[in-house]
């Protein structure tokens, strides 16, 4: 069993922000979600495996609510949930897949590993760049992409729905060695 959280805000306000990049992956998947508690979760088999799409309606910082109890109930271990979010230390066109470690700033990635007492899950960062300072971090994170980075942005939205599908599939470390290194900032 395996469960996919893709981070984000809920509200049409929110859709196309940075931070919402986790909802844009797992919305090209094209999952029936339903609402359930604190969540939109889709329910499938996928690589000949019972799993879990998850949205959060909790907001981002306070991601673990809605997370936990899923975990818990369906006893998912660690190295089987992998959640997408955005990543200001890489750029946009850049993803990357990691294994536990810090959550560097990102507090929605702490309110899932305070909720779940482990850093141990998998992620998928999202590049989506530096603001043009640190005191402007958190407008930046909920800001629209620009006009001009949407050709990049559906590249890396459609790398990374594959990516979710490789990780499902086949697990960690084959996928980060094969989606870890790509650049999708010029189309190739």
């Amino acid at each position: 069993m395996f469960l996919v959280v893709g981070q984000g805000n809920p509200g049409e306000a929110y859709a196309r922000t940075r931070h919402n990049v986790g909802f844009m992956v797992l919305d090209r998947l094209g999952l029936p979600f339903r609402r359930k508690g604190e969540a939109l979760v889709a329910e499938v088999e996928m690589g000949g495996e019972r799993g879990f799409f998850l949205k959060p309606l909790t907001y981002y910082n306070l991601t673990g609510k809605a997370v936990a109890p899923l975990v818990r109930f369906y006893r998912i271990p660690p190295e089987r949930l992998l959640v997408v979010h955005d990543e200001m230390d890489l750029p946009l066109g850049r993803l990357r897949f990691k294994a536990g470690g810090s959550p560097a700033g990102n507090r929605g990635v702490a309110s899932i590993a305070l909720a779940l007492g482990t850093l141990a899950f998998h992620r998928l960062r999202i590049g989506i760049g530096k603001p043009p300072s640190r005191e402007e971090g958190a407008a930046y994170v909920l800001s629209p992409f620009a006009e001009e980075e949407w050709p990049v942005v559906e590249r890396v939205l459609e790398v990374a729905k594959e990516a979710v599908r490789c990780w499902v599939a086949e697990g960690l470390l084959p996928c980060a060695g094969r989606y870890n290194g790509l650049d999708l900032r010029e189309r190739g």
